[in-house]
């Protein structure tokens, strides 16, 4: 009986930690991996760090997250994102998100050679104090440094929120 239970408790901690994972879906290049590496929070600021790394034939010139901006094709405005609390954040809002590339202070479009990894920091101030995830958190992708129409996009669900 005791096996039993301690098989039951541990088969639902797997479940849970299966759900609570972030999901990344990318719909741009085969080959440019994208991978969800952390989140922690900084005051009130949470830091989000993705691994970008560059499985093509060829090399990707200019790459980069597009802040701001209006793609037409999506009707998206640069970097969006939603927690569980109904809460919505976005660059046009007082600057609540900026992505650097490549350990850079601000944005800039970086090259990635075939093989080589770029790492992408996103921050999103003002976070909820009774958000626990990130809901949903689109960014569109820019290569050769313009937008590809209609358009890559960056889509990470289930961003855990973590606090002490």
């Amino acid at each position: 009986m005791k096996k039993l239970f301690l098989s039951a408790a541990l088969l639902l901690c797997m479940c849970i930690g299966a759900m609570a994972q972030a999901k990344v879906s990318f719909n741009g290049p085969i080959g440019l991996d994208w991978k969800f590496k952390r989140s922690f929070m900084h005051g009130n600021t949470l830091v989000v760090d993705f691994l970008v790394e560059n499985n093509t034939s060829n090399d990707i010139t200019d790459f980069g997250i597009q802040t701001s901006g209006f793609d037409e094709q999506s009707n998206h405005y640069g970097i969006i994102a939603y927690d569980d609390e109904g809460n919505m954040y976005n660059f046009w809002n007082n600057r609540q998100i900026y992505a650097s590339m490549a350990n850079q202070p601000d944005y800039n479009a970086v090259n990635v050679p075939v093989g080589n990894a770029v790492k992408i920091r996103m921050q999103i101030k003002g976070i909820d104090e009774f958000a626990t995830k990130i809901t949903t958190l689109m960014a569109p992708v820019m290569i050769s440094g313009r937008m590809v129409m209609p358009g890559y996009v960056l889509r990470v669900t289930n961003i855990p929120i973590p606090r002490e």
